[in-house]
């Protein structure tokens, strides 16, 4: 599951990260927690342009028009069944995408409480989530998360549903853009395209699942509870 990102850095740091520039500069602005369930739009590079471009989070049917009713949880998309899915199959060989971020919230459970996590890589660099994405039939796009079982790391924080996002590793990624792949092939790419750089993590604000306002620095603060006995490094 993958509900909550960040992406903290500046339009020059993720230009330069991903060797790219933004169609409209002018609509970025660094957030500390997205919410995916708030109508929310987040940052993708497109196979087809390259470029990064706003996109809503939470896959809709191709051609979507606002005139349709859809009431699927589509943020994520389990990597193990998109190919047997009428709606994830078309996008995941057609129209793969970088989700763009440095971060995302799972929460460890604990006696019935939920105790909020912050993940992240070494150094809290920028990273791709393996995305795909559908065209609304005003141009708009959207976009949903791969997802996979849990590696012994997630599992010891994200312990009730075991599941995480694919996080695509630095030298997949152009291969995850790469309109020309087979089904087999990209196949092949979703099995084996998980970063191998290291994961980090520690415990912040229950306010993460609250109705305050959390798109601040202050959420990305560590925070000690008794029951976990414990700070991830």
């Amino acid at each position: 599951m993958c509900y909550h990102v960040s992406l903290t850095k500046s339009k020059p740091e993720i230009q330069n990260r991903f060797k790219t520039t933004f169609k409209n500069p002018d609509l970025f602005e660094p957030y500390y927690h997205l919410n995916g369930f708030s109508n929310a739009n987040g940052f993708i590079i497109t196979s087809e342009n390259h470029q990064i471009d706003k996109a809503k989070w939470g896959l809709k049917p191709e051609n979507f028009t606002e005139h349709q009713v859809f009431n699927l949880n589509t943020l994520n998309a389990k990597s193990e069944t998109v190919f047997q899915s009428p709606l994830f199959n078309e996008p995941t060989i057609k129209r793969r995408c970088l989700v763009l971020a440095d971060g995302f919230y799972e929460s460890k459970h604990i006696n019935g409480k939920k105790f909020p996590h912050y993940i992240y890589l070494e150094n809290n660099s920028l990273f791709a989530f393996a995305g795909i994405y559908n065209y609304e039939n005003n141009g708009a796009i959207n976009f949903s998360i791969l997802t996979t079982s849990v590696n012994p790391f997630m599992a010891n924080i994200h312990n009730s549903k075991k599941r995480m996002p694919i996080i695509i590793d630095d030298d997949f990624e152009k291969d995850w853009l790469n309109h020309s792949l087979k089904e087999n092939e990209v196949k092949e790419l979703v099995a084996s395209c998980f970063t191998k750089k290291e994961l980090k993590a520690h415990s912040v604000s229950k306010d993460l699942h609250s109705k305050r306002e959390t798109n601040s620095k202050e959420i990305l603060k560590p925070v000690y509870y008794q029951e976990l006995n414990t700070l991830f490094d």
